[in-house]
């Protein structure tokens, strides 16, 4: 096996560029709807799931285990790094310009920062559990983690506690929700938080989710539950759980949806995208937010499989996608069956508007980045063609042109309105399989 390197590559590309593609337009939206009792929920689980037709019908607690433990000028500082202005995302390490926190095993560390000369530890908070991201809003900090009940299964937690004196934090309000937890943002005062659990069957009952608001553990009812009215290999319970980070006394709002496998969301300061990848397609659920109300609003599908956050934006009343999509043909290698990656426009309702595909046939995308009108797209096989696509009339996506370089960019960042940052690999003319 020939031995070689791969440094870290870092571009700052300026943009310019040429060339057009046709759009088709396609409707794909499709109706979301509610259970009308416990027993259609159950007889869908049993009719359209093709994992229980396969024979993972669960008889037994035991088996539902095994598979759920699969100064006095003001401080200039940096925040988390977001995708969207005024969208916070939990991180492991927060900071209010004057003291760090930081996520640490079991506990929470609060530290003094600023200035230099007085850095230290000032306290620690056990939490319970593994602790593994954080938000600290005003004089609230909230602390995110899974823990593994042997009889519940896997449950996400959230413990906010008052920092308002940093060396006694103490605990003011505690939610639960059952499920992994998947991702979760801050917008303005309210936190939204998302976890998924397998929809199982188990002694002939479905295990329904749970959620504590801190007035007691209720398990969600069939009737609440949102599900679209396919078959998938799989199913579980994605709950979306919004809260008030400074009004302890206002309840939790919750919204449950049964689909397919969660892989990935997109958050704006209006929707929150939540995808399911399938074979050969992508579902994307939207869920309106304001002020910690959830509306299920739309949901759609769309040919290909997405990367990451980064490969979907929400501009002017429209939805952005970047995928990958592998169609079935003789004339290509078997492993990549006709690769391509592709560029979807979507109104509100999640109805395909504007379509770009095809691009750089046999290679995948590797980074993607949305910047107001224009879309910028990294894909990789031996070179690292960067894209440059007008998405300015979502009806006509177009490439303006391409530059190739050695190597592939993991992600990009936007340095100004003419220049991106790309951090990734130097392949130094090896050839890869992707």
């Amino acid at each position: 096996m020939k031995n070689w390197k791969i440094p870290i590559l870092v571009l700052l590309i300026t943009v310019s560029l040429i060339s057009v593609l046709s759009v088709n337009v396609e409707h794909s939206a499709m109706d979301l709807r509610k259970f009308r009792s416990y027993q259609e929920l159950k007889d869908f689980l049993n009719s359209r799931t093709y994992a229980f037709r396969l024979g993972w019908y669960l008889s037994s607690g035991s088996m539902l285990k095994s598979v759920e433990d699969m100064s006095e000028s003001a401080v200039e500082y940096s925040s988390t790094n977001v995708q969207v202005e005024g969208v916070d995302e939990a991180d492991t390490v927060k900071t209010d310009g004057e003291y760090l926190y930081l996520a640490a095993g079991q506990e929470v560390i609060i530290a003094k920062a600023y200035p230099a000369e007085e850095a230290a530890i000032i306290a620690r908070i056990p939490v319970g559990g593994v602790s593994s991201q954080l938000f600290i809003s005003q004089d609230r900090l909230a602390v995110l983690y899974e823990n593994n009940d042997q009889d519940n299964g896997i449950k996400t937690f959230v413990k906010v506690y008052d920092v308002s004196i940093k060396e006694s934090p103490f605990l003011i309000r505690e939610l639960s929700v059952d499920g992994s937890y998947v991702s979760s943002r801050l917008i303005g005062d309210y936190a939204y938080v998302t976890a998924t659990k397998g929809a199982w069957i188990v002694n002939d009952q479905v295990s329904l989710p749970r959620i504590d608001s801190g007035d007691g553990n209720e398990e969600v009812v069939a009737t609440e539950i949102y599900y679209e009215d396919t078959s998938d290999c799989g199913y579980t319970f994605t709950t979306v759980l919004a809260f008030n980070m400074q009004q302890d006394e206002q309840k939790p709002e919750h919204k449950v949806i049964l689909s397919g496998w969660t892989s990935t969301l997109y958050v704006s300061k209006q929707s929150i995208y939540l995808t399911c990848s399938r074979i050969s397609t992508t579902i994307v659920h939207r869920i309106q937010i304001e002020n910690g109300e959830i509306c299920i609003a739309a949901n759609g599908e769309i040919p290909g499989t997405v990367l990451n956050q980064f490969s979907m934006d929400e501009y002017n009343g429209h939805f952005r996608i970047a995928t990958t999509s592998r169609i079935t043909s003789p004339n290509e290698e078997p492993f990549r069956l006709g690769l391509q990656n592709n560029i979807y426009v979507l109104d509100m309702n999640l109805t395909v508007v504007g379509r770009l595909e095809g691009l750089a046939k046999g290679e995948t995308v590797h980074s993607v980045r949305f910047m107001d009108s224009l879309c910028y797209l990294v894909t990789f096989r031996k070179v690292d063609p960067f894209f440059v696509i007008d998405l300015s009339d979502p009806n006509t996506p177009k490439v303006l042109g391409e530059l190739k370089v050695t190597g592939y960019s993991d992600y990009m960042h936007m340095y100004d309105e003419n220049h991106v940052i790309g951090v990734g690999k130097e392949t130094l003319g090896a050839e890869r399989s992707m």
